[in-house]
């Protein structure tokens, strides 16, 4: 008798983790873009949907077993698709990295000569312990910026941060707050003796990927601000 009760139970939990398995491979694969996708794919994995349902509905309806009425097979496999998508998303949530990655000056507004004071943050706000390789030790990279004619679409570099091209790896705990300072004496790092220009000032920070082979074009991280140096 006790094992003519566990047949079915037995059933009954494997078809529950088979919808629980095909539903959080589903939202991990089309949802989240965990996992690869194609027709194929797809397609397939309506198959083994209706496959299952197939099985199990000829299982529940073996009266040997104790006929599962529709309306309970129905609300069974909802309940345990709510939980697996639960689940599922719960997990996400926890493992999925959430960063502030911020450019901020001491002031906005310069008057010519005056040091700048540049803090470049990068905050860890997600619930676990995240980490980042960077092509450079440092990690943060800075650059100073500025437009000199409207009519010239792009930014002339008039300072840049030190840097060692040397891979680094970086973990970030909960709430932790990775942070760099820098100093900037508004000095054209190409023509020092050069006076810089008043008006309006780019700054960019970013940090770049493990893989990068040119500082600027390829970063895991990346935020502007501006400032604006005037003598009135």
């Amino acid at each position: 008798m006790a094992q003519a009760k566990f047949g079915p139970r037995l059933q009954i939990l494997l078809f529950c983790i088979n919808i629980f398995f095909l539903t959080s491979l589903g939202l991990a694969a089309f949802y989240y873009g965990l996992l690869p996708s194609s027709f194929l794919l797809v397609l397939v994995y309506i198959i083994i949907w209706a496959l299952l349902f197939a099985s199990a509905v000829d299982f529940f309806d073996n009266r040997s077993y104790g006929r599962l009425s529709g309306r309970k097979f129905l609300v069974l496999a909802f309940g345990v698709v709510l939980v697996s998508a639960l689940f599922t998303h719960s997990v996400w949530a926890i493992i999925t990295p959430r960063w502030s990655f911020v450019v901020s000056t001491d002031k906005t507004t310069y008057r010519p000569g005056e040091p700048l004071s540049i803090t470049v943050s990068l905050k860890n706000n997600g619930l676990i312990s995240h980490s980042f390789k960077s092509a450079l030790s440092n990690p943060i990279f800075v650059s100073v910026e500025y437009q000199y004619s409207p009519s010239i679409p792009f930014l002339h570099q008039v300072y840049y941060s030190p840097f060692s091209e040397t891979v680094a790896a970086f973990v970030v705990e909960p709430g932790e707050i990775l942070e760099r300072s820098f100093l900037w004496n508004q000095t054209d790092i190409y023509n020092p003796e050069q006076e810089i220009e008043q008006g309006l000032y780019w700054i960019h920070a970013l940090i770049p990927r493990e893989t990068a082979e040119t500082i600027g074009f390829d970063n895991i991280f990346s935020a502007w601000t501006s400032i604006n140096i005037t003598s009135t």
